[in-house]
């Protein structure tokens, strides 16, 4: 009875490792991490079993310094890239062809930016033109293809002269709207010296197979930070990896914008009224306003200083300049109204 058990438990343990694992609906089966946010890890940028060295290390005078300060090269020569690190797609360019050693190119590189939902994206720069296998959107896992390597933008060959194709690869701080910003040192798991660093001159091969594969070494789930501390002073200042954030960040911008506005806000303001009112006012106020004064004033100042002019003979004999009258409406308009009221306004009086 007991060789029947053995024998019976012996079968079912056969049989449940050839079939799958069953699956209950409704029920995550927790063999799958999430996309996003994406657990921490990083594994080489190219698919596992293939062996790549690094062309440039972090911390150099060459390129690697200030925003690039924690960067990797890779001699990637139009080859494909994985991802590092899951997460969600959320900038691509994939529309340039023109790159060099000069930085007249640093806002031709192609690239990819993936969020991995803790305040940190990764970003793959230098891709091939129109080699880009993702979306802005998109979730990928670890190991997924992404694009294929290339020059765009400032790449160097040994002769600091003409591209060379490579793979640039940084962690930096998620800031939306900025694919290049201030990059973070980091660590792979898949290298198993200098505490996972990659060292400019070395091979290193992958890890890097995706899900549901085997991994020939013992895989860290995460190493500790490192300190912050870039060191290197550029060689050549002018050539940079790509644009700096500060020189196309809205915030300054945005800050002295509204000061600006309200300067140009201000001085039209008074410029229009200065300038227009008086030629708007000077014109008609002259134009206007005698033609009107001399018809209203004359038509009924001449009847009221007729009517007396019969009665009192005096004033006719003393003010005999008749011409005077019949001048001073024809041709002085302005001043022949202002003689004709006080004349009006005296001779009711008298």
């Amino acid at each position: 009875m007991a060789l029947l058990a053995s024998a019976l438990a012996a079968t079912i343990t056969i049989v449940a490792a050839l079939l799958p694992p069953l699956h209950v609906p409704g029920v995550p089966d927790g063999q799958k991490p999430p996309l996003y946010p994406a657990p921490p890890g990083y594994l080489l940028p190219w698919h596992g079993g293939e062996i790549h060295s690094v062309t440039q290390g972090e911390d150099t005078p060459f390129t690697h310094n200030g925003l690039a300060a924690y960067a990797f090269d890779f001699d990637l020569n139009y080859e494909t890239v994985v991802a590092a690190r899951s997460g969600k797609v959320t900038m691509v360019k994939a529309d340039s062809n023109q790159g060099g050693c000069d930085r007249a190119y640093t806002a031709d590189a192609n690239y990819v930016v993936i969020d991995h939902g803790d305040g940190t994206s990764g970003v793959y720069m230098h891709l091939a033109y129109n080699a880009v296998l993702v979306r802005s959107g998109d979730l990928v896992e670890r190991g997924q293809a992404i694009a294929i390597s290339g020059e765009t933008g400032v790449t160097c060959a040994a002769d600091d002269k003409h591209p060379g194709p490579h793979l640039h690869f940084q962690v930096e701080r998620t800031e939306p709207g900025h694919y290049f910003t201030q990059s973070l040192p980091i660590a792979f798991d898949d290298i198993s010296t200098h505490e996972g660093v990659p060292q400019e001159g070395e091979a290193y091969a992958s890890e890097n197979f995706g899900s549901g594969s085997p991994h020939a070494i013992t895989l860290t789930p995460h190493r500790i930070p490192r300190v912050f501390n870039p060191l290197a002073t550029p060689r050549n200042p002018g050539l940079m990896e790509a644009p700096p954030p500060p020189a196309d960040t809205p915030t300054p911008a945005a800050s002295e914008t509204p000061a600006a506005t309200e300067t140009t806000a201000v001085t039209p303001a008074p410029v229009a009224s200065t300038t227009r009112t008086p030629t708007q006012t000077t014109t008609p106020t002259p134009t206007r306003t005698p033609p009107a004064t001399a018809t209203a004033t004359p038509s009924p100042a001449d009847t009221p200083t007729e009517t007396p002019s019969p009665t009192v003979t005096p004033m006719p004999a003393t003010n005999t300049p008749a011409p005077a009258p019949s001048a001073g409406p024809g041709v002085p308009t302005p001043s022949a109204a202002p003689s004709g009221t006080p004349a009006a306004t005296v001779t009711p009086g008298m």
